[in-house]
């Protein structure tokens, strides 16, 4: 648990102070050099064409009554109702297995958001996916209905880690990205985002490539069960064959086809986490000073938060916008396979 959380905050510096995407955006890049005020909502990739499989394999499916298409394998089937197995952490930063609100069953990951950098999910530790062409995750996530979103929360991450538990050649995750108002503009504790499909190439090294593909801007589902069913093809090394299909209640959601989604890496025995952090980060348009606050998450810079050591606001009391209330995120119904 140790070493996860030390992985996740260097992780999270990673991406906040630039490293090498401070702002997550290519419009808005790391400051100080190329400050650039005033940016809008990340541009949002229309949906591709339908791909085949745009229903989900196991939609629908929990762990009372599943069913392994051919050609697949089980990898992992959790449903917290026991002890958490070797090889898995059943709740990160804080999170941890309740009876609060199951899906099926009587128990799942229960966690609370209250503040910048909350954290809830399950993950499947390094060496246990072993080679695959293919990964596909199935979860159920219930989010109270009281919450409204900021700069990012993660839904599912795969990462490559190295011999020391390092972060090493690739980082892959989806991620719901600046909350918006019921028009589409960005704005503070808002009940929209877009999801994104993004990763990091080689940042074990101190640097990287950034990718972003296929936003989407939605309601972030709050107040019930709902089931997400992510379908993961590698690509070959190098080449624009890879794919991530991304099913919300067994439709096609989003989707990112003849991608080169891992680059030169070799996937096999990556970490999966499914969940994730909340960040609620201090954007503000007059960096160095960083005095004045910005109207919206993604409008000005967040180099201030790090500058000014403003980590894990409250959101009772944040530095910029308003206060928002806290929230409980749940996760249950976890059904890995692969082939």
């Amino acid at each position: 648990m140790k070493g996860l959380n030390a992985f996740i905050a260097i992780l999270y510096f990673c991406l906040i102070a630039g490293i090498p995407s401070g702002s997550m955006a290519a419009a808005i890049p790391s400051p100080p050099t190329k400050l650039v005020i005033g940016a809008s909502v990340p541009p949002i990739s229309p949906v591709p064409i339908t791909p085949p499989g745009n229903d989900g394999l196991l939609s629908g499916m929990t762990l009372e009554k599943y069913q392994i298409p051919s050609g697949w394998s089980l990898l992992k089937a959790q449903g917290f109702e026991g002890a958490c197995p070797a090889g898995e952490e059943c709740g990160i930063w804080g999170s941890r297995v309740t009876s609060t609100r199951p899906h099926t069953g009587s128990k799942s990951i229960e966690g609370d958001y209250a503040g910048d950098q909350s954290s809830a999910g399950w993950v499947l530790t390094p060496g246990n996916t072993g080679p695959f062409t293919e990964i596909y995750v199935s979860f159920y996530e219930y989010i109270e209905s009281q919450a409204l979103f900021n700069d990012e929360m993660f839904l599912l991450s795969i990462m490559k880690r190295g011999p020391d538990g390092e972060i090493q050649d690739q980082h892959w995750f989806i991620d719901w990205f600046w909350a918006t108002d019921e028009s589409g503009n960005l704005t503070y504790n808002g009940p929209k985002a877009a999801m994104y499909i993004l990763g990091e190439y080689s940042i074990g090294t101190g640097g990287g490539v950034e990718y972003r593909y296929s936003g989407k801007l939605d309601y972030v589902p709050k107040g019930s069960w709902v089931q997400w069913e992510v379908w993961y093809r590698q690509n070959t090394p190098g080449s624009n064959n890879g794919f991530c299909r991304i099913y919300k209640n067994g439709n096609l959601f989003v989707s990112a086809e003849n991608k080169n989604l891992n680059n030169q890496a070799d996937m096999s025995d990556s970490q999966i986490m499914v969940g994730g952090v909340y960040t609620k980060l201090v954007w503000m348009t007059d960096y160095p000073a960083c005095t004045q606050c910005s109207n919206a998450p993604g409008i000005g810079t967040d180099a201030c938060t790090p500058s000014k050591n403003l980590w894990g606001q409250s959101f009772s009391n944040p530095h910029c916008g308003p206060s928002l209330p806290s929230f409980k995120r749940f996760f249950d119904d976890i059904i890995i396979m692969k082939r």
